[in-house]
């Protein structure tokens, strides 16, 4: 029968130093060896040294990450995006970022509607953690938004040229596009 591995908290005794040495996610602490992490504990008798398997790997957040969220504020200069996807995996993490508004808006001739509007679904990358703050981009051409609903009827708004198109009332909307809106399903 196999036994089990007990599972450890920062601080939990493992050993004593006359038994083992620490190994990774384990410290001396005047004699006895103890835990960094939450995990499981590993003992390697060929070189007399204790650590701790950690439970769970830490995933952050990095500069170039892609990013599918939605859009939960929207102001003039800036939008909130509460993000649900990372590097097209699921996040169960609790994470905003601040998706910037203001570079990259021609000037005359250029759409006048803001690029992205509240409840959008948008994909973009990070391009700075400055501050603790997730910032976010949409200037290349597959990043922008993936999925949008009319303002007037609330019907999904397919591509319509440069523009989102509702076919239900006909409402044109303008936003910055990603080069596959309106294709299901959406592409984290």
């Amino acid at each position: 029968m196999k036994q089990k591995t007990p599972t450890v908290l920062p601080g939990d005794k493992l050993a004593v130093s006359e038994e083992f040495l620490p190994g990774p996610h384990a410290y001396d602490d005047s004699g006895l060896i103890r835990a960094l992490a939450v995990g499981s504990v590993q003992r390697d008798m060929k070189n007399m040294e204790i650590s701790v398997k950690p439970a769970a790997k830490a995933n952050l957040l990095k500069v170039g990450d892609r990013i599918v969220g939605q859009v939960e504020v929207a102001q003039s200069s800036s939008a909130g995006v509460k993000l649900y996807y990372v590097n097209g995996q699921p996040t169960d993490k609790d994470f905003s970022g601040s998706l910037s508004l203001r570079s990259g808006r021609p000037g005359r001739g250029g759409p006048r509607g803001p690029p992205v509007k509240l409840g959008d679904i948008v994909r973009c990358r990070i391009f700075s953690l400055l501050n603790g703050i997730i910032h976010l981009s949409i200037n290349e051409d597959e990043m922008g938004v993936v999925y949008a609903l009319c303002g007037n009827c609330g019907k999904p708004l397919l591509r319509g040229g440069n523009r989102a198109k509702c076919d239900e009332c006909g409402n044109v909307e303008e936003r910055k596009l990603a080069a596959d809106f309106g294709r299901s399903p959406i592409q984290p």
